[in-house]
């Protein structure tokens, strides 16, 4: 290519960073690898639908997480910036000039449904054109599939939505998680003998489906230890407010307020009930905890990743 130390950069903003985002990033290391060049990728802080789209959509990985998991795949350069409508004004041959400029871009690479430029004027196809005119690499990895669906951050909000936690770990190759503050709530966990731990999730983060998860806490410390997560509206002793993210953490008596925990949803148990009274809710909760027990027993663990 004769551009020392040039970058190959991976081309998106990657929420959740998925089995179709791996593919994009494995493609950009192997081309990388071949030219002799490093593996970067070229991203956003935020959401470009946020500036451009009339709102972002949930998200399912924070800016930091994004960071983690890129470098956990090998990527060497990683370069994320914010997305503005100055950035968001650029004509697909400028976005891609100033890679080459600022950047050290020596080739791209993208998803087939990659779009780039003012009004998402440029697709993989111009952006492979572009390169070809500028001397750089230019690659566009192919769609992934899980039963027979095409893997995207779109359809994985989707399954978390309808309470399909078990697809949705097949496609991001990870259970999804939520992560934040253990804060204070209520108190009437304490007070039936079933303390729980209130978590306060990343601003903008996507809640899951309203109900009952067999869930594994992930402490500061490494450790992983069972419990049951319910998210929703505590209809048995509702007070108003919104949903709530609250997970008894199955034999654990530590107090936690203030620190970060992570929460793996790896089962959906069922939807949340309303009891007619506290005894009722309790048995409930004893079978739940049995279930979840018995069920993070079998979870295989492999695919889950320190991401503190």
């Amino acid at each position: 290519m004769g551009r020392e130390n040039g970058v190959i950069y991976a081309l998106g903003f990657f929420d959740g960073v998925h089995k179709g985002h791996q593919a994009i990033l494995q493609e950009t290391k192997a081309l990388a690898a071949r030219h002799g060049l490093r593996a970067g990728v070229f991203t956003y802080e935020n959401h470009p639908q946020a500036v451009v789209g009339g709102g972002a959509p949930p998200l399912l990985t924070t800016a930091a997480e994004r960071r983690q998991i890129f470098a956990a795949q090998g990527i060497e350069e990683i370069v994320m910036i914010p997305f503005d409508r100055a950035f968001a004004g650029q004509s697909p041959e400028e976005f891609v000039q100033a890679l080459v400029s600022q950047y050290n871009c020596a080739g791209l690479c993208c998803g087939e449904n990659f779009h780039f430029g003012a009004q998402a004027a440029g697709d993989s196809r111009l952006l492979e054109q572009i390169c070809v005119r500028l001397g750089l690499v230019g690659r566009t990895a192919p769609p992934v599939l899980e039963g027979g669906r095409t893997v995207s951050s779109t359809l994985i909000r989707t399954l978390l939505r309808e309470g399909r936690p078990e697809e949705a770990r097949v496609c991001l190759g990870r259970p999804f998680s939520l992560a934040g503050l253990v804060v204070h709530g209520d108190g009437r966990g304490r007070t039936m003998g079933l303390p729980t731990v209130n978590l306060q999730p990343s601003d903008g983060a996507l809640l899951p489906a309203v109900g009952v998860y067999a869930a594994l806490a992930q402490l500061e410390d490494g450790r992983l230890l069972p419990g049951v997560t319910n998210v929703g509206l505590r209809p048995t002793f509702r007070t108003g407010g919104g949903p709530t993210v609250e997970t008894n953490i199955l034999g654990f008596r530590e107090d936690l307020y203030g620190r970060r925990i992570r929460l793996w949803l790896c089962r959906y148990l069922r939807g949340e009930q309303k009891f007619e009274n506290s005894a009722l809710l309790i048995r409930q909760i004893a079978q739940d905890s049995q279930k979840a027990q018995a069920l993070l027993e079998q979870d295989d663990r492999g695919d889950i990743h320190d991401l503190f």
